[in-house]
């Protein structure tokens, strides 16, 4: 958990489900300011992990470009809840410097050992149905498991 003491609101690049209003509605109980970014040397995949839904991670990759958004002055509320939300709890991302004091959540060894890399991620193919998937099911799902952070 952040120490609200000594945190500073700080940014993030999110490019997956994260981009989507009203996940973030559901997840962070605002919608955060969000400025769009295309972030060079990085690609995004897909990982499969038996029993989810395929997701994205961010790959460095000289030459590529990954297209998404930066969310503004996060709170540590924020934050605590995106990290248990993207499992640094268990080693799947670890939060780090993308670029600029921009944070993103770089995939870890540990996720890697359990999942397996698939295609190219294409935010703008994806079923925009998700949003409301991931808004209605998948976060209130997550917030009854994690009851510290939403209580």
């Amino acid at each position: 958990m952040i120490n609200d003491a000594s945190f500073k609101p700080c940014d993030l690049f999110v490019y997956g489900t994260l981009t989507f209003d009203l996940v973030l509605q559901a997840l962070l109980g605002h919608v955060p300011e969000k400025v769009k970014l295309d972030v060079s040397d990085y690609y995004a995949r897909t990982i499969h992990l038996e029993g989810w839904e395929d997701f994205p991670v961010l790959i460095s990759k000289a030459g590529e470009s990954v297209s998404g958004y930066v969310l503004k002055n996060l709170t540590a509320q924020d934050i605590a809840r995106l990290d248990r939300y993207e499992f640094t709890d268990i080693g799947y991302y670890k939060r780090t410097i993308l670029q600029d004091n921009i944070y993103y959540y770089q995939p870890a060894e540990n996720l890697f050992a359990v999942g397996k890399l698939g295609n190219v991620w294409e935010m703008s193919k994806i079923d925009e149905s998700l949003e409301a998937v991931y808004a209605e099911k998948v976060v209130p799902d997550f917030m009854a498991e994690n009851m510290d952070l939403f209580g």
